[in-house]
């Protein structure tokens, strides 16, 4: 850690006092240089655990450990590995038994400061652990908090791997051209929907997975086999984006749903709408939970790592294509062979603003199908720094995971190797 000078004042005299504002002072850079190394679980160490911690960009503090654990693992995954908090000065007075330590601090980044990044924090320091901390930074016009950690950790991302402006943008011009665009593809916007539409929806949804109209359930309706195969083939495919469920799960979320969890149930309803945003604002650098979690890795390493479910999925979706360029619905009217039934498909989609919207959606899955493949395999202790050189047949998976739509996803996630042992890394 950085220092451009160092200033100790202690208000008693008497060495015990000056010993005391001095391991006090040291307290609180040892803070700071945990931080810079990212070393968070040493930092959280050296508070106490009823610990009352006070960022003046947020409207609450954050009291205890726990909740400063969250907090500083958050703002860590926001900002580059380059940016440090720089100590210009400190200040250390003794207070009726506990020392009260003033920093003055800049941030930088990669040895240059950044403007806007100045600020003083107040620490109270007794018996050796932080009490309470009080920060107050360079002052906004409103309290930004998590909306301002927000636009940094996309900013920062950005800055570190610039091609992740492709999905966010990608997500721009679909939403665009999905929802609010007139003539770019068939069919009226979303603000026009007709009645028609929402009952093709329903008829979709009521077919799922082709159980309906295979089983000739009375309340199956008739829809286009080609259609329904769209349709069921995409949502197979983003049900097994589940795979990566497991290694996609930050370690500080090991109790609820996280941000992976929550866009796979978004991508059931709005596919590439959930799917892009994520990728743009994953977090690739850190490990994720499945090898180094607790308890038993949760219901993303069970779901994750289950090889049935792959195989499920990869049926249901060869079963789609099957069903919908020649085996389902024959004698109903939407053509007895390929031919026939690509032009009756073609005038549907000619006028059908839904349908188009999911040949839309394959065509982005096939496109960033391999976005989480090199993170999730290195997760796996094969590639990056430390792992072991990957296998012919799992560079095999890997490569069809890349290029190979839908298939590919699958093999990769069969092929793929198991995740260590939960607790281990």
């Amino acid at each position: 850690m950085k220092t451009s000078h160092r200033l100790l004042a202690a208000t008693s005299e008497g060495g015990e006092s000056t010993n005391e504002a001095s391991i006090a002072d040291e307290c609180v850079r040892a803070y700071f240089q945990a931080w810079n190394t990212r070393d968070m679980e040493s930092a959280v160490a050296l508070f106490s655990d009823d610990t009352v911690y006070e960022d003046t960009q947020y409207s609450k503090a954050f009291k205890g450990k726990t909740e400063l654990r969250k907090h500083l693992n958050k703002v860590a995954k926001a900002l580059p590995s380059t940016f440090e908090f720089v100590v210009d000065a400190t200040s250390a007075s003794l207070n009726d038994g506990s020392v009260n330590v003033g920093v003055q601090w800049h941030v930088e980044n990669d040895g240059s400061p950044l403007p806007f990044t100045r600020g003083c924090s107040m620490y109270v320091v007794e018996g050796g652990e932080i009490i309470s901390g009080f920060d107050v930074p360079e002052p906004a016009p409103f309290k930004q908090g998590n909306f301002g950690l927000g636009v940094l950790s996309v900013a920062s991302k950005l800055i570190e791997e610039p091609i992740r402006a492709l999905p966010i943008i990608s997500v721009a011009i679909y939403t665009y051209v999905v929802f609010f665009s007139t003539g770019i593809i068939p069919g009226a916007p979303a603000n026009e929907l007709e009645s028609r539409t929402w009952e093709e929806v329903l008829n979709l949804s009521l077919n799922f997975f082709l159980v309906a109209p295979i089983l000739h359930l009375p309340f199956s309706p008739s829809v286009h086999p080609g259609l329904e195969g769209i349709f069921n083939l995409l949502l197979s495919w983003a049900a097994m984006f589940s795979g990566f469920a497991a290694t996609e799960k930050a370690p500080d979320e090991p109790d609820k749903v996280g941000a992976y969890g929550k866009t796979l149930i978004g991508m059931q309803f709005l596919t590439s709408a959930f799917y892009l945003p994520y990728l743009g604002l994953r977090d690739s650098g850190g490990e994720g939970s499945g090898g180094g979690g607790s308890g038993d890795g949760g219901w993303e390493r069970a779901l994750g790592e289950s090889k049935l479910a792959t195989a499920l999925l990869t049926g249901v979706g060869a079963a789609s294509i099957y069903w919908g360029v020649g085996g389902g619905r024959l004698g109903e009217g939407y053509g007895e062979g390929l031919a026939e039934r690509l032009v009756t498909l073609g005038e549907l989609l000619s006028i059908d603003r839904v349908g188009c919207s999911f040949v839309v959606d394959l065509v982005i899955f096939g496109i960033f199908q391999g976005w989480m493949v090199d993170d999730d395999l290195r997760r796996r202790g094969v590639g990056g720094k430390e792992g072991r050189d990957a296998t012919e047949v799992e560079k095999f998976g890997v490569n069809a995971a890349k290029f190979v739509p839908f298939f590919g996803l699958s093999a990769y996630l069969l092929l793929r190797p198991p995740l260590p042992p939960v607790g281990e890394k």
